[in-house]
């Protein structure tokens, strides 16, 4: 069945969407970062390959992300529609969401914010705490950058090994703090913690300070649901982080499906907007 193509070429991986004109969508991902017209083709076709995809079912391509000013000739013999990011995370986060009034984050190697309602997509801003900061860290703890086997470690270690709580400063019940609630990140002095200690630290301190931030970010709007997108989503740590936020700040923290490949998706769906336009 024919379709479009999506690429979000990020600054540490390239997320790819076949988006066939019944709705059903076809995802891949590759841990290495795009700048060229030769590299592009190369993955679009081995993905194409394994999803089974004829090249001829491709009506357009659809390109966002920091990689994506680098392309400037056809690919697989189309022109390629460059999409503006921050449009294709507000967007693709919108479609995976199924709500309009949203706070977008996106999770890539830094992390970006950006707003979301029926009448405009703006970007509030950004931090430089992401997924690139996580494999950094990782390499200099463990010497790898594998994501996933990190992450692994990390589920085997304590926090309270690593993190200094609520409860380690006070006796005293404080309504809007509970006692396991992190008062530093890695402000434990009294143990050293172990790699595996070290490494959940590491994890709870980046999703924690995204969180936290968007929260923030939030305080000047009316909405009080933040969609998160980008590769973090897949953390298997995640889910529980911005649950337990959710109960204490009193807002919504969704992990939709296909999360990682929003910014992808919203170019599809922001390329056939213009298209109507034009």
């Amino acid at each position: 069945m024919k379709g479009m193509l999506g690429a979000d070429l990020g600054g540490s991986a390239i997320k790819l969407i076949f988006h066939r004109n019944d709705g059903t969508m076809q995802t891949q991902t590759w841990s290495k970062a795009i700048r060229t017209e030769h590299e592009l083709t190369e993955v679009i076709a081995a993905f194409l390959m394994q999803a089974d995809i004829a090249a001829e079912d491709i009506e357009g391509i659809a390109l966002t992300g920091v990689g994506s000013s680098f392309i400037r000739t056809a690919i697989l013999g189309k022109t390629p529609m460059l999409i503006d990011e921050i449009q294709a995370i507000g967007i693709g986060a919108q479609k995976l969401s199924q709500k309009q009034d949203i706070l977008a984050v996106s999770m890539g190697t830094g992390t970006a914010f950006v707003r979301a309602d029926n009448h405009q997509i703006l970007h509030l801003g950004g931090t430089g705490v992401g997924g690139g900061t996580l494999a950094g860290l990782a390499l200099r703890l463990t010497k790898t950058t594998e994501i996933d086997a990190f992450a692994q470690l990390a589920l085997h270690g304590k926090l309270e090994n690593v993190d200094l709580k609520v409860g380690d400063l006070t006796q005293k019940e404080i309504k809007t703090l509970p006692s396991d609630l992190t008062a530093a990140n890695f402000g434990q002095l009294n143990t050293w913690g172990s790699p595996a200690d070290q490494a959940a630290g590491v994890i709870n301190m980046i999703l924690e300070t995204i969180g936290v931030m968007a929260i923030l970010a939030l305080r000047l709007e009316n909405t009080k649901t933040i969609v998160l997108t980008g590769m973090l989503t897949k953390l298997p740590q995640a889910q529980s982080v911005f649950e337990r936020m959710s109960q204490l700040y009193a807002v919504d923290f969704l992990i939709p499906p296909n999360a990682p490949y929003a910014a992808a998706l919203g170019a599809i769906l922001a390329s056939e907007g213009l298209d109507r336009k034009d």
